[in-house]
This record gives structure tokens, C-alpha cells and sequence, in this order.
């Protein structure tokens, strides 16, 4: 945790901790812990009703935001703010992080899988998992940048496996850079299975590390119809880079503990929503 992170914790334990009924018009470390709050419960803050929920301007709202924002604590975005997408770009890290969530997302995003279509599977571990369960016998051609994925497809009898090549990227595991960006941009794959660090209706699709995320955009361009399997602490999220606008995908798959209200806010963008 950076010095400053940890500096604006502190501040805002010690307003949490003191029994003092504050104004929260005039302290701003107990307005920012209620902002924080509010996030974290709703996912997000729109500076202009917080300006009006706490009688104060829409400036010292922002200037809130900013404060938590440069702490590391939330993703600022136009408006308002966003939860702070918690994903990793370390394939080891992530590979372990909601394994049970991710495998049942995958089965339950096989049913879009039919004979002998064209299928990329880009570089998440929710990916891996997908690989793991592929039907076998399907005649499926399997595109990857990830290794892993690639092994576990080959494991499974695919008909035909190709590996995007380039410089291997050691902590995602995967293929990066302008040889893998040129060979995606030459197909056109039945569906893409995507994984994403973060997923909000207005930020869209995004992730942590430019690298990964350029590919990931090829791979949208690319492909017929996309697919994203997110699990639900990854909804209403932001990230440093925009994959795609969320309408962009054909399909999510998530969570079915994700409560009604959420799900109800998703399928109204036009997107469906499957729950695993």
C-alpha cells in the first residue's frame, strides 16, 4: 500500500472511529467515508446527487472523488465515480481468485458452443476454465494467445488449435504486441469469449494493462459475436482501459447471485444476461 493510500485510510478511520456527531457539510474525511460507502454499496456516485444528498457543491464533491480517486480507493469517471476494479494482470494470481465462480460460468457458456464453429478464446482465466470443458469431438477450431488455454484445448481433442504468437507477456501468460495484434485483425472467429477486469453500463468493458487490452479490442473487431463471462465482482467496475462499450457485446454471462435490480439495469442496455 502507497504512503498516500494509506495516509487517506487513516483519515478516514479516525472519522469512522470518533463518536462526535459531525456536520458532514463541513468534514470532509466523514463525507468522504460516506461517498465510500456508497460506492462501494451501489457500485457508483454521481457527483451531481451526492452534491445534493450532502448540501454542498458539486465542486467539493469532485474535489472528494479526486481525493479518494489519488488514494487508490475509486475510479473517477465522468459524472461521478466507480468501484475500483480489484482484478490482477498476474495470470497466477488470477487463476486462483473465484475459481468455483469462473468454472460454472464457463459451463454454462458452452451452450453457445455448436459444431465446427471457429471459436477464439482470449487470454482470462475464465477462459481456462471454458477450455477445460470444451465438448469433445465437436470438430471446434480454437484460436488463443494464451499457452495455458492452448494446453488445456489440445487436452481436450479440439480439431484444430491455433496459438497467436509474438513476445509471451510473463505475467499475463499471453501473446502481446503487433505480430498478435496482425494476426488477429486476419480473422473472423464465430464467437470471442472474453474476460474483463471491469464492467460498468456507461465505462463499458475495460481492463488494468494497456497491452492486454489492446488485444483484447482486436478481438472484439474481430469476432462475429462476443461474449463475456464476468464474475459479479467485476460488474459496475472501472479499469485504466476500455475494451468496448458494454452494448458491444452480444452476451454475458454472470453470477446468479447478482441481485434483480442489478440484472434488471444490465438487460435493459439490450445485452442478454445468462447467470450461471
Amino acid at each position: 500500500m502507497t504512503r498516500h493510500k494509506a495516509e487517506a485510510l487513516q483519515k478516514i478511520e479516525l472519522a469512522m472511529d470518533t463518536d462526535i456527531a459531525f456536520d458532514t457539510s463541513h468534514i470532509p474525511a466523514e463525507r468522504q467515508r460516506m461517498l465510500l460507502e456508497r460506492i462501494e454499496q451501489d457500485g457508483r456516485v454521481a457527483s451531481a446527487q451526492a452534491a445534493l444528498d450532502f448540501a454542498v457543491s458539486e465542486d467539493t464533491i469532485r474535489r472528494d472523488l479526486r481525493e479518494l480517486a489519488d488514494a487508490g480507493l475509486v475510479e473517477r469517471v465522468h459524472g461521478g465515480a466507480l468501484r475500483k476494479s480489484k482484478a490482477s494482470h498476474r495470470f497466477d494470481k488470477r487463476v486462483i481468485a473465484n475459481e468455483a465462480q469462473k468454472a460454472q460460468l464457463a459451463n454454462r457458456a458452452l451452450a453457445f458452443i455448436a459444431p465446427d464453429m471457429v471459436v477464439l478464446l482470449d487470454q482470462s482465466t475464465s477462459n481456462l476454465m471454458l477450455a477445460r470443458q470444451l465438448p469433445v469431438d465437436a470438430g471446434l477450431t480454437v484460436i488463443t494467445p494464451s499457452p495455458d488455454i492452448a494446453v488445456a484445448a489440445l487436452d481436450r481433442g479440439v480439431s484444430k488449435l491455433i496459438l497467436v504468437g509474438g513476445m509471451i507477456d510473463p505475467l499475463s501468460r499471453s501473446a502481446v504486441g503487433a505480430g498478435a495484434l496482425e494476426q488477429i485483425a486476419g480473422m473472423k472467429p464465430d464467437l470471442c469469449f472474453l474476460g474483463a477486469c471491469a464492467v460498468d453500463l456507461i465505462d463499458g468493458v475495460t481492463a488494468v494493462d494497456y497491452e492486454d487490452t489492446c488485444l483484447k479490442r482486436a478481438m472484439v473487431a474481430a469476432s462475429r459475436a462476443v461474449i463475456a463471462l464476468i464474475t459479479a465482482d467485476k460488474l459496475d467496475t472501472s479499469s485504466a482501459y476500455k475494451i468496448a462499450p458494454f452494448s458491444r457485446l452480444d452476451h454475458m454471462v454472470t453470477e446468479r447471485g447478482v441481485s434483480g435490480a442489478v440484472q434488471q439495469r444490465y438487460s435493459n442496455s439490450g445485452v442478454e444476461i445468462h447467470l450461471a
